[in-house]
């Protein structure tokens, strides 16, 4: 049961990133609301908390050749992105806030995001997901992925969503901590983001968006950000 949820997870990113065009047209770039040149600046940016030992602690020992290694990897891009955010914001001149959350099963929805962000006048709030990590699955290798969600602050309107992922080795996240590749994922990840605060990717097509180092933010379609 557990493989095949893990097959779910992966065809469903697959559908929703580069290879979404073999199923049908992706969700078109926002061209408004924000503007694709407008930059996003001051920010609220929500990011998780990083508390991944539930997930740990229910692995037990069926998954630990793959579901806990996925697990550390999860965990050390989580905690190395959020240490990562704030200089790459500051190297792009983007002025953000950061909050720290637990997932809510609900809705990706940050509860306070509109007084949150008139607090320091911020006109849009990005939520981040929890790194998830994939241990593999027949055709599918292991990876690393997180989703961003743009909401406009005065509204509470979820406007935008783009998820990116990361093959990773298992072998490197066998241990629980820090690791090297962890550090490099999460690099380019706040590096791209601080990017796309500047400007956003409007290829026609997700896939089309990787040698821009911009996330895509398209009209969202996922009810779980809503």
């Amino acid at each position: 049961m557990q493989a095949l949820k893990l097959a779910a997870a992966a065809a469903l990113s697959l559908l929703t990133s580069g290879c979404a065009f073999i199923m049908g047209s992706p969700a078109k770039p926002l061209a408004t609301n924000p503007a694709p040149d407008e930059v996003l600046s001051p920010v609220l940016i929500y990011t998780s908390d990083c508390d991944f030992q539930k997930e740990i602690d229910d692995s037990g020992w069926i998954g630990a050749s793959t579901a806990l290694p996925a697990l550390y990897a999860a965990e050390a891009v989580c905690k190395a992105l959020n240490d990562e955010l704030p200089g790459a914001m500051d190297a792009a001149g983007i002025k953000a806030t950061f909050k720290l959350r637990k997932p809510d099963p609900k809705s990706a929805r940050p509860r306070a995001l509109k007084e949150d962000a008139a607090a320091i006048g911020a006109k849009y709030v990005v939520a981040l997901g929890e790194p998830g990590g994939f241990g593999g699955y027949q055709q599918y290798g292991p990876s690393v992925g997180i989703k961003v969600r743009l909401y406009d602050a005065e509204s509470g309107e979820y406007r935008g969503y783009d998820e990116d992922t990361y093959p990773i080795s298992l072998r490197d996240f066998s241990n629980r901590g820090p690791a090297a590749d962890g550090l490099r994922i999460a690099a380019d990840i706040a590096n791209k983001l601080a990017h796309t605060m500047r400007k956003r990717c409007t290829e026609a097509y997700p896939y089309q968006c990787g040698k821009t180092g911009l996330f895509r933010l398209a009209e969202p379609r996922d009810a779980y950000g809503k």
